[in-house]
């Protein structure tokens, strides 16, 4: 459930403001454009992480398999809604 607070449209914004890319799609506060901008962000966010990780770049102790499956998926669930956000109309 968004928390409607659209000042950070960062791709941290994204991720605290929203639990999944749906809701950003259903958020009628947003324009199309602000839709955009906020998965646009929120993909790049994850495929850093999930390329960082995969080279062994991560700042971190390397994460489980089962997180990298989890962000995986949720980059994909981000890319469908950017899809069905760039063929509407």
């Amino acid at each position: 459930m968004p928390d409607n607070n659209h000042q950070n449209t960062s791709a941290g914004g994204a991720l605290s403001a929203y639990d999944s890319p749906a809701d950003i799609l259903n958020d009628s506060a947003l324009t199309d454009t602000e839709k955009r901008k906020l998965l646009e962000d929120w993909k790049m966010d994850l495929d850093s992480r999930l390329y960082a990780e995969s080279e062994g770049m991560s700042s971190s102790e390397p994460i489980s398999p089962q997180e990298e499956a989890r962000l995986a998926e949720q980059e994909q669930r981000v890319s469908h809604a950017l899809d069905m956000l760039n063929h509407k109309s």
